[in-house]
């Protein structure tokens, strides 16, 4: 059942993640202004040779951390994708609609595999916490209310604003005592209309045959969402936080989205509507 899988905010890692984090260390500058390109650093360990965490994987991807008022800090939406291993220099401007002024942010990593054959992703590596100047957007009742707007990788930090009307225009339907998945449907849709999402329909949700894809997904062949980077012109230069402390540079954690041979399509897409980004989904039935 639905209710029965919410298993509370910032709850279960997602099963058969690695727990090893991604790259050695993410660096971006303490104050940034909104509407402003920035440059997030990497420092991998693909000078390693064999030994390297880092080379077993093709792509990284990056994502905007929020810490909402009273809940922990998780990712939130997509910065940068399918950025290939070897780039250690990306830039990346945050909406000024996306988050409110004056909060503390960090950007987040998850290295993955393009080959399906390859080791899935890897866990969540934080950078620095920074502060964001000149935001306009005011949290919303479902972010305070500890649920995320949204499977991360597929909502671009330029569709936040977008996300976060949906879900908040729908809040109270979304939260009535039931177990019918419909529901959630006004929300999802609303979101999956939003510029630069890559939802597949809710129909195709609700068909899926249980084989993790959906009839209207779209996917890259390791079973990982394929999506545009249209919150960031990610500028690239190719090259040879734990929960409880925010502050922290490391985190691990996994993307539904990114895992291979994950659960149905549509334990994935309803559990980025109605759940903290770092949960996982039992079952639905």
């Amino acid at each position: 059942m639905i209710s029965s899988t919410l298993l509370g905010p910032l709850g279960v890692l997602l099963a058969g993640a690695s727990s090893a984090m991604a790259f050695g260390r993410i660096s971006i500058q303490f104050a940034v202004n909104a509407d402003t390109e920035v440059e997030v650093t990497i420092r991998n360990d693909i000078a390693d040779g064999t030994r390297s965490f880092d080379a077993g994987f093709t792509n990284y991807n990056l994502y905007l951390a929020t810490t909402p008022p009273g809940w922990g800090t998780g990712p939130v939406c997509l910065l940068a994708n399918g950025t290939k291993i070897d780039v250690t220099s990306v830039k990346v401007k945050i909406p000024a609609d996306a988050i409110p002024d004056s909060a503390d942010l960090m950007i987040t990593a998850m290295e993955w595999n393009s080959d399906p054959k390859k080791d899935g992703p890897s866990g969540f590596q934080y950078s620095n916490q920074f502060i964001f100047s000149g935001g306009t957007a005011e949290w919303g009742k479902t972010e305070l209310d500890g649920s995320s707007l949204g499977d991360m990788d597929r909502i671009p930090c330029s569709a936040y604003a977008c996300a976060r009307k949906c879900n908040d225009k729908y809040f109270d339907e979304r939260n009535k005592t039931s177990e019918d998945p419909s529901v959630y449907r006004n929300t999802y849709e609303c979101v999956a209309a939003c510029p630069g999402t890559t939802f597949p329909s809710w129909d195709s949700i609700i068909n899926d045959n249980g084989d993790g894809q959906g009839s209207g997904s779209s996917a890259d062949p390791s079973g990982s969402a394929t999506v545009p980077a249209a919150s960031a012109t990610a500028s690239t230069s190719p090259t040879g936080s734990s929960l409880s402390s925010p502050s922290s540079s490391t985190q691990s954690g996994s993307s539904p989205s990114q895992t291979p041979n994950g659960g149905s399509q549509l334990a994935m897409e309803i559990s980025g509507l109605v759940m903290v980004g770092l949960v996982t989904l039992c079952s639905i039935f």
